[in-house]
């Protein structure tokens, strides 16, 4: 019988993750310049990278009950926004954290630790690190020097990526 051998192009293909998480790294690593979010960036943009900022803050003090975003957080994601907008925003995505279930809140405080399911996508391993701790890399950067227009991209679709993961359930 003859047995026709499986095509081999000499490399593998990388992961979503992987190639999220390297492109990630090979933007950090080159260090661009802060540059102010563009005013016009969707509610949905700026939380996309709010969540990811607020689970690196979270998944970094595990199992502490910690607020989900520190003021310099929020000020890096609503720069350019209404002062109105941008209370209505914190507030808005401090409930979506916490009534979709992400986390779990301290009783009679706004502090939360990650559930189950959150500290499991942020434990899955990449070639730098797990999500969390890209995602702790990413914080660490936002802080200083400040994010560039292709480092909240990347936030974001790393934000995307870990909705993804927890909606197929890990």
């Amino acid at each position: 019988m003859n047995q026709i051998a499986p095509l081999s192009f000499g490399h593998t293909e990388l992961s979503p993750l992987e190639t999220l998480v390297r492109q990630i790294t090979a933007v950090l690593d080159a260090r661009p310049a802060p540059e102010p979010i563009d005013p016009e960036a969707s509610t949905r943009e700026r939380f996309m990278e709010l969540l990811v900022l607020s689970l690196a803050n979270m998944y970094g003090k595990t199992p502490v009950p910690v607020a989900p975003f520190s003021r310099a957080i929020m000020k890096s994601v609503t720069e350019n926004m209404d002062d109105n907008d941008a209370g209505a925003f914190t507030s808005r995505a401090d409930d979506w954290i916490r009534l979709e279930g992400m986390v779990r809140v301290q009783e009679g405080a706004k502090n939360y630790v990650l559930n189950r399911m959150a500290i499991a996508v942020l434990s899955t391993p990449s070639s730098e690190g797990t999500v969390g701790e890209v995602m702790e890399r990413i914080m660490r950067f936002y802080a200083e020097p400040g994010p560039s227009v292709a480092v909240r991209k990347l936030t974001r679709q790393f934000g995307g990526y870990f909705m993804t993961r927890l909606g197929r359930g890990g």
